[in-house]
């Protein structure tokens, strides 16, 4: 199990860094721009006080972009770390609420996650704590929502939430054949012995994951 979160994580380092670089180079130009501004500092000792107050809007507008721009790419570093991390300790205690929402935020390193979803993820259960093999959960999560993406169209909405310690994953554009369908069950393989499984397609797919030891 190791082995293949580690090899889906090499997989998406290419939209990882896609990522940052969207917002570093954000960065970096609005930086850019107050460093000119600073330059000229000593043109500005004659301004009005309208072209001063300017002046500090200007500023004001940069940094405030600086900070959304470093919190975007804090937030993709941590997603990043919190999976690096949790990799190597295997069976281990698990905050379910902060796992789905680091795995959502490292999913969009997923150009199809990001850009051909839409996504409704709803985290507002208080949190709860499982033990469980934290790769035998990523594997069942990533590998539910790749099948989903596999075998539906660009649009798709898929569902994320979580509910009195049950993890629902769900897409109602998706009905499951014999190859979705192997996928699912392929990627939920190692996490049976930890949770109790059920996928129903009635009324497009839905999947609850209840985990044993809560």
């Amino acid at each position: 199990m190791k082995d293949r979160i580690l090899a889906h994580m090499g997989s998406l380092l290419g939209g990882v860094v896609h990522n940052l670089n969207t917002p570093l180079m954000w960065v970096m130009g609005r930086a850019q721009l107050i460093q000119s501004r600073t330059e000229r500092v000593e043109s500005y000792r004659e301004l009005s006080d309208e072209d001063l107050a300017t002046f500090r809007e200007k500023n004001t507008k940069d940094i405030s972009s600086i900070l959304e721009g470093a919190e975007k790419i804090d937030a993709i570093l941590k997603g990043l770390g919190y999976k690096i991390q949790m990799v190597n300790e295997g069976y281990t205690s698990v905050e379910l609420r902060e796992y789905l929402e680091m795995e959502t935020n490292f999913l969009l390193a997923d150009m199809r996650f990001k850009h051909d979803t839409k996504r409704e993820i709803q985290l507002n259960s208080r949190s709860r704590y499982a033990k469980v093999d934290y790769n035998a959960l990523s594997c069942a999560v990533t590998g539910i929502i790749n099948a989903i993406m596999d075998h539906t169209d660009k649009g798709r909405t898929i569902r994320v939430s979580l509910e009195n310690g049950i993890i629902h994953l769900g897409c109602p554009e998706m009905k499951l054949d014999d190859a979705s369908r192997r996928e699912v069950d392929d990627a939920c393989g190692a996490l049976r012995e930890h949770a109790d499984i059920c996928a129903d397609d009635t009324d497009g797919l839905q999947v609850t994951i209840a985990l044993k030891d809560l």
